[in-house]
């Protein structure tokens, strides 16, 4: 394993967390407790795992990568690409060089999640007038 930080995270554990969130997005952002549900695992444990503060059993990742629809091999593959972005001196979720396209996508998804929340609100505001 690589150098660990304070918090005991790993560059390989934060790949391979940042890899079961990759695989969750491309199944449609399905909520982490439901996840943990149909793959047998406690309630909060998705969450501590996509920071790579969790080091999983083989027998989890199986049963994590199957609720989502995917294989290992799929999991690896993106294991493998994440890793290559994280710092491994810094033991933790640190990029080597985001790039312009990075920052923009993740420029949309703030500006996704900020016309959500409104529409929420608006939602809210109407039933209170309606009601």
């Amino acid at each position: 394993m690589g150098l660990k930080d304070a918090d005991g995270k790993t560059a390989e554990l934060v790949a391979l967390g940042k890899g079961v969130r990759r695989l969750r997005e491309r199944h449609g952002w399905v909520p982490q407790n439901a996840v943990c549900f149909d793959a047998g695992l406690g309630d909060g444990y998705l969450g501590p795992l996509e920071l790579g503060r969790t080091n999983p059993r083989f027998l989890t990742l199986v049963a994590i990568t199957r609720t989502l629809g995917f294989t290992l091999g799929d999991l690896v593959a993106v294991y493998e690409h994440k890793l290559a972005g994280v710092d491994p001196h810094a033991g933790h979720d640190v990029p080597v060089c985001p790039t312009p396209e990075a920052l923009a996508h993740l420029a949309g998804l703030n500006a996704d999640w900020h016309e959500l929340q409104a529409r929420a609100l608006r939602r809210k505001l109407w039933r209170r007038r309606v009601g």
